[in-house]
Protein backbone atom coordinates (compact mmCIF):
# COMPACT_ATOMS: atom_id res chain seq x y z
CA UNK A 1 0.00 0.00 0.00
CA UNK A 2 1.17 3.30 -0.51
CA UNK A 3 2.74 5.67 2.61
CA UNK A 4 0.96 9.30 2.51
CA UNK A 5 0.79 11.60 5.26
CA UNK A 6 -2.82 13.13 6.31
CA UNK A 7 -3.43 16.62 6.01
CA UNK A 8 -5.11 18.70 8.33
CA UNK A 9 -7.35 19.68 5.02
CA UNK A 10 -8.93 16.34 5.16
CA UNK A 11 -12.29 16.50 6.34
CA UNK A 12 -12.92 14.06 9.34
CA UNK A 13 -16.22 12.98 8.30
CA UNK A 14 -13.89 11.10 5.22
CA UNK A 15 -11.61 9.33 8.01
CA UNK A 16 -14.25 8.38 10.23
CA UNK A 17 -17.21 7.11 7.75
CA UNK A 18 -15.72 5.85 4.74
CA UNK A 19 -11.81 4.81 4.59
CA UNK A 20 -12.10 4.19 0.79
CA UNK A 21 -13.04 7.60 0.84
CA UNK A 22 -9.90 8.64 2.38
CA UNK A 23 -8.12 7.51 -0.71
CA UNK A 24 -9.90 8.73 -3.20
CA UNK A 25 -9.39 12.34 -1.62
CA UNK A 26 -5.99 11.70 -1.99
CA UNK A 27 -5.68 10.14 -5.21
CA UNK A 28 -4.13 7.48 -4.46
CA UNK A 29 -5.03 3.95 -6.55
CA UNK A 30 -5.40 0.93 -4.67
CA UNK A 31 -5.64 -2.60 -6.14
CA UNK A 32 -9.09 -3.91 -6.90
CA UNK A 33 -8.80 -6.61 -3.75
CA UNK A 34 -8.04 -3.90 -1.17
CA UNK A 35 -10.73 -1.28 -3.04
CA UNK A 36 -13.48 -3.77 -1.99
CA UNK A 37 -12.21 -4.69 1.27
CA UNK A 38 -12.31 -1.08 2.08
CA UNK A 39 -15.76 -1.09 1.23
CA UNK A 40 -17.20 -3.96 3.05
CA UNK A 41 -15.61 -2.45 6.10
CA UNK A 42 -17.00 0.57 5.84
CA UNK A 43 -20.83 -0.85 5.49
CA UNK A 44 -19.96 -2.20 8.10
CA UNK A 45 -19.21 0.47 10.01
CA UNK A 46 -22.05 2.78 8.44
CA UNK A 47 -24.36 -0.56 9.77
CA UNK A 48 -23.16 -0.38 13.67
CA UNK A 49 -23.02 3.51 14.11
CA UNK A 50 -26.20 4.85 11.43
CA UNK A 51 -27.07 7.68 14.56
CA UNK A 52 -23.90 8.27 15.91
CA UNK A 53 -20.17 7.21 16.14
CA UNK A 54 -20.82 5.84 19.91
CA UNK A 55 -21.98 2.72 20.13
CA UNK A 56 -25.46 2.38 21.32
CA UNK A 57 -24.57 0.35 24.59
CA UNK A 58 -22.66 3.31 26.13
CA UNK A 59 -25.19 6.28 25.57
CA UNK A 60 -27.18 5.56 28.77
CA UNK A 61 -24.20 6.09 30.67
CA UNK A 62 -24.84 9.95 30.29
CA UNK A 63 -28.20 9.77 31.90
CA UNK A 64 -28.34 10.03 36.25
CA UNK A 65 -29.94 6.12 36.85
CA UNK A 66 -33.80 6.52 38.72
CA UNK A 67 -33.83 4.48 41.49
CA UNK A 68 -36.06 1.65 41.55
CA UNK A 69 -37.49 2.80 44.81
CA UNK A 70 -39.93 5.48 42.96
CA UNK A 71 -41.18 6.80 46.57
CA UNK A 72 -42.60 10.25 46.03
CA UNK A 73 -41.88 13.73 48.81
CA UNK A 74 -44.29 14.16 51.03
CA UNK A 75 -44.12 17.68 52.40
CA UNK A 76 -45.63 18.39 56.07
CA UNK A 77 -48.59 20.83 55.82
CA UNK A 78 -50.01 23.16 58.80
CA UNK A 79 -51.06 21.44 61.66
CA UNK A 80 -48.07 19.02 62.02
CA UNK A 81 -44.70 19.38 63.55
CA UNK A 82 -41.59 19.66 62.20
CA UNK A 83 -39.26 16.91 63.68
CA UNK A 84 -36.66 18.93 65.74
CA UNK A 85 -33.20 19.48 63.89
CA UNK A 86 -29.41 20.39 65.63
CA UNK A 87 -27.89 23.73 64.69
CA UNK A 88 -23.78 23.17 63.97
CA UNK A 89 -21.85 26.27 64.49
CA UNK A 90 -19.77 24.83 62.11
CA UNK A 91 -22.64 24.99 59.37
CA UNK A 92 -23.75 28.70 59.93
CA UNK A 93 -22.83 30.80 57.30
CA UNK A 94 -24.58 34.17 58.64
CA UNK A 95 -25.92 34.64 62.03
CA UNK A 96 -28.10 38.54 62.50
CA UNK A 97 -29.45 38.17 66.00
CA UNK A 98 -30.89 34.41 65.80
CA UNK A 99 -27.43 32.54 65.73
CA UNK A 100 -25.13 35.15 67.51
CA UNK A 101 -24.45 33.33 70.58
CA UNK A 102 -24.50 29.59 69.31
CA UNK A 103 -21.66 27.54 70.26
CA UNK A 104 -21.02 24.13 69.10
CA UNK A 105 -24.49 22.27 68.56
CA UNK A 106 -27.85 22.64 69.79
CA UNK A 107 -31.34 21.68 68.60
CA UNK A 108 -33.61 24.71 66.98
CA UNK A 109 -36.17 24.68 70.10
CA UNK A 110 -33.05 26.16 72.29
CA UNK A 111 -32.10 28.47 69.65
CA UNK A 112 -35.60 30.13 68.69
CA UNK A 113 -37.43 31.74 71.31
CA UNK A 114 -40.31 33.47 68.76
CA UNK A 115 -42.16 32.31 65.74
CA UNK A 116 -39.81 31.27 63.12
CA UNK A 117 -39.76 31.57 59.29
CA UNK A 118 -37.83 28.31 57.71
CA UNK A 119 -37.11 29.34 53.86
CA UNK A 120 -35.30 26.75 52.17
CA UNK A 121 -32.99 27.33 49.33
CA UNK A 122 -30.91 26.21 46.55
CA UNK A 123 -28.45 28.43 44.23
CA UNK A 124 -29.20 25.05 41.95
CA UNK A 125 -32.50 26.24 41.58
CA UNK A 126 -31.16 29.35 39.12
CA UNK A 127 -33.48 32.38 38.44
CA UNK A 128 -35.91 30.98 41.32
CA UNK A 129 -33.45 31.14 44.02
CA UNK A 130 -32.00 34.40 43.45
CA UNK A 131 -35.75 35.95 43.36
CA UNK A 132 -36.52 33.57 46.86
CA UNK A 133 -33.78 35.42 48.07
CA UNK A 134 -34.84 38.82 47.13
CA UNK A 135 -38.21 38.31 48.13
CA UNK A 136 -37.44 37.26 51.53
CA UNK A 137 -35.25 40.44 51.86
CA UNK A 138 -37.82 42.09 50.90
CA UNK A 139 -40.27 40.71 53.85
CA UNK A 140 -37.12 40.23 56.52
CA UNK A 141 -38.20 43.78 57.98
CA UNK A 142 -41.86 42.81 58.41
CA UNK A 143 -41.05 39.39 60.23
CA UNK A 144 -39.42 41.41 62.24
CA UNK A 145 -41.75 43.95 63.32
CA UNK A 146 -44.54 41.28 63.62
CA UNK A 147 -42.25 39.23 65.98
CA UNK A 148 -40.93 36.48 63.88
CA UNK A 149 -37.33 35.25 63.15
CA UNK A 150 -36.22 34.06 59.82
CA UNK A 151 -33.59 31.40 59.10
CA UNK A 152 -32.89 30.46 55.89
CA UNK A 153 -31.93 26.80 55.10
CA UNK A 154 -29.48 26.12 51.62
CA UNK A 155 -28.03 23.19 50.23
CA UNK A 156 -24.84 25.60 49.46
CA UNK A 157 -21.69 25.54 52.16
CA UNK A 158 -20.52 28.84 53.37
CA UNK A 159 -18.16 29.70 50.40
CA UNK A 160 -20.41 28.88 48.03
CA UNK A 161 -23.21 30.53 49.06
CA UNK A 162 -21.42 33.49 49.58
CA UNK A 163 -20.06 33.71 46.23
CA UNK A 164 -23.55 33.69 44.90
CA UNK A 165 -24.94 36.11 46.89
CA UNK A 166 -22.45 38.87 47.70
CA UNK A 167 -24.64 41.21 45.37
CA UNK A 168 -27.38 40.61 47.84
CA UNK A 169 -25.85 41.52 51.11
CA UNK A 170 -27.97 39.31 53.07
CA UNK A 171 -29.51 40.30 56.69
CA UNK A 172 -31.10 37.21 57.76
CA UNK A 173 -29.59 33.99 59.44
CA UNK A 174 -28.44 31.33 57.08
CA UNK A 175 -27.38 27.95 57.33
CA UNK A 176 -25.93 25.19 55.78
CA UNK A 177 -28.35 22.23 55.51
CA UNK A 178 -26.01 19.51 54.73
CA UNK A 179 -26.90 16.20 53.13
CA UNK A 180 -30.41 17.86 52.68
CA UNK A 181 -31.27 16.77 56.61
CA UNK A 182 -33.71 19.40 56.78
CA UNK A 183 -35.33 19.25 54.49
CA UNK A 184 -35.58 15.52 54.95
CA UNK A 185 -37.53 16.16 58.00
CA UNK A 186 -40.04 18.38 56.43
CA UNK A 187 -40.64 16.35 53.57
CA UNK A 188 -39.22 18.50 50.76
CA UNK A 189 -36.49 15.63 49.55
CA UNK A 190 -35.83 12.29 48.80
CA UNK A 191 -33.47 10.84 47.39
CA UNK A 192 -36.22 8.18 45.73
CA UNK A 193 -38.26 11.38 44.04
CA UNK A 194 -35.61 13.24 42.42
CA UNK A 195 -36.38 16.96 42.01
CA UNK A 196 -34.02 16.58 38.50
CA UNK A 197 -36.04 13.91 36.64
CA UNK A 198 -39.33 15.74 37.10
CA UNK A 199 -38.28 19.76 36.80
CA UNK A 200 -36.25 20.92 33.92
CA UNK A 201 -33.68 22.77 34.13
CA UNK A 202 -32.26 21.42 37.65
CA UNK A 203 -29.82 18.71 37.73
CA UNK A 204 -28.53 18.67 41.66
CA UNK A 205 -30.04 16.31 43.65
CA UNK A 206 -31.45 18.64 46.00
CA UNK A 207 -34.87 19.29 47.64
CA UNK A 208 -38.10 21.32 46.26
CA UNK A 209 -39.11 25.13 47.74
CA UNK A 210 -40.80 25.26 50.81
CA UNK A 211 -41.66 27.88 53.14
CA UNK A 212 -42.70 27.48 57.30
CA UNK A 213 -44.30 29.34 59.96
CA UNK A 214 -43.20 27.58 62.97
CA UNK A 215 -44.13 28.04 66.76
CA UNK A 216 -40.93 27.80 69.11
CA UNK A 217 -42.44 24.34 69.90
CA UNK A 218 -42.20 23.60 65.83
CA UNK A 219 -45.48 23.16 65.41
CA UNK A 220 -46.35 24.21 61.84
CA UNK A 221 -48.73 26.86 61.37
CA UNK A 222 -48.43 27.92 57.77
CA UNK A 223 -46.83 25.87 54.80
CA UNK A 224 -45.89 26.66 51.55
CA UNK A 225 -44.41 24.05 49.00
CA UNK A 226 -43.84 24.44 45.70
CA UNK A 227 -43.29 21.03 44.22
CA UNK A 228 -43.13 22.11 40.39
CA UNK A 229 -41.46 26.20 40.92
CA UNK A 230 -45.04 27.55 39.28
CA UNK A 231 -46.12 29.61 42.77
CA UNK A 232 -45.73 32.88 43.46
CA UNK A 233 -44.85 34.16 46.89
CA UNK A 234 -47.80 35.10 49.10
CA UNK A 235 -46.14 37.62 51.05
CA UNK A 236 -49.87 38.15 52.05
CA UNK A 237 -50.11 34.79 53.32
CA UNK A 238 -46.94 34.47 55.05
CA UNK A 239 -47.31 37.41 57.62
CA UNK A 240 -50.66 36.58 58.56
CA UNK A 241 -49.85 33.54 59.70
CA UNK A 242 -46.75 35.17 61.19
CA UNK A 243 -48.93 37.58 62.93
CA UNK A 244 -51.74 34.94 64.19
CA UNK A 245 -48.46 32.77 65.69
CA UNK A 246 -47.22 35.70 67.82
CA UNK A 247 -50.21 36.71 68.75
CA UNK A 248 -51.18 33.03 70.33
CA UNK A 249 -47.94 33.37 71.97
CA UNK A 250 -48.01 36.43 73.64
CA UNK A 251 -51.97 35.49 74.82
CA UNK A 252 -49.67 31.56 75.88
CA UNK A 253 -47.07 34.00 78.06
CA UNK A 254 -50.25 36.38 79.52
CA UNK A 255 -51.17 33.47 81.06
Amino acid sequence: MANFVLQPQVPAVVCACDPSLLFRFLKIELPLTNQINLTTMATNNNNLYRYADIAPEFEVEFFPKRSQDRTPINPLQAGEHLPTFHIHKKNIIATSDTLKTLNGSLPVTQVIDRPLVLAFHSIHWNNYGNTLLEKLQEVYADIRVLGGQLLVATTDDKQTFENATAQYQLPFATIFDQYNGIAKKAGLYASTDPIWDRVAGIEADVPVPGIYVLTPSLKIVYASVDKWFDQPFAKEALLEALEAASQEQEHAIAI
